[in-house]
């Protein structure tokens, strides 16, 4: 592998994107700026609610991790991004889509559905998440590259990782990995919401591994 700038974990998600008036969102109980897990038939009421509307719907390769890998391999940094997907259509799009915009994909495969992430941004450019984890929330230990992190400056993380314990476990064994071969890890704090579910766990990993914090003010304060 050669040497990278940095390698990003997340969940790998297919985007789907819409924009919504503010009432789309009050109505079914949504927050602004927040991120949500449901069910695939939750994902599918809703898009059922926007084709009925005759909302329109786009789709791109996205999750917030691998996003970041994007931008800092368009601004011509070298990254690799780490996730699991599933063995299907949009698996394959979402592998070639990585590597087409210049990132390593170094991801895992299982026998499942690719995580897709509804987005709707309101009227003042706010957006809501609902995503639907799929094959991404199974992320294991051997789904993470330990040579990949040898060859990186930075492991980068998102909090929304602590959300399901075999992602959190998984990470944690990452997090050692990087911390024995002396590379510095980057945290992404991800929303408040998820700051204030897992406030404890962030203030610990502050304190023992991480090196760099990325977050609003918002996101700051919930801290």
């Amino acid at each position: 592998m050669e040497n990278l700038d940095v390698y990003g974990v997340c969940n790998p998600l297919i985007d789907l994107l819409s924009h919504v008036p503010d009432s789309f969102l009050t109505e079914r109980g949504l927050n602004k700026n927040s991120m949500n897990l449901i069910t695939l038939e939750e994902q599918q009421t809703f898009l059922m609610a926007l084709a009925a509307g005759k909302i329109s719907v786009e789709f791109a390769a996205g999750g917030s991790g691998a996003n970041t890998m994007i931008g800092i391999a368009q601004l011509g940094g070298r990254t690799a991004f780490s996730g699991k997907i599933g063995r299907d259509e949009h698996g394959k799009i979402y592998r070639e889509k990585l590597e087409d915009l210049g990132v390593n994909a170094v991801l895992g495969e299982g026998d499942g559905t690719t995580g897709s992430s509804l987005i709707l941004v309101s009227e003042d450019g706010s957006r809501a998440m609902n995503t639907y984890l799929g094959m991404s929330q199974e992320l294991q230990v051997p789904d993470i590259d330990p040579e990949v992190i040898q060859a990186s400056k930075y492991l980068y993380l998102t909090g929304y990782l602590w959300d399901t314990e075999v992602q959190k476990k998984t990470v944690i064994n990452a997090l050692d990995e990087a911390k024995k071969r002396e590379i510095k890890v980057a945290l992404s704090l991800s929303d408040p919401f998820c700051v204030n579910r897992h406030k404890d766990d962030f203030k610990k990993l502050l304190q023992g591994y991480v090196s760099m914090v990325f977050c609003n003010q918002e996101e700051a304060f919930s801290l």
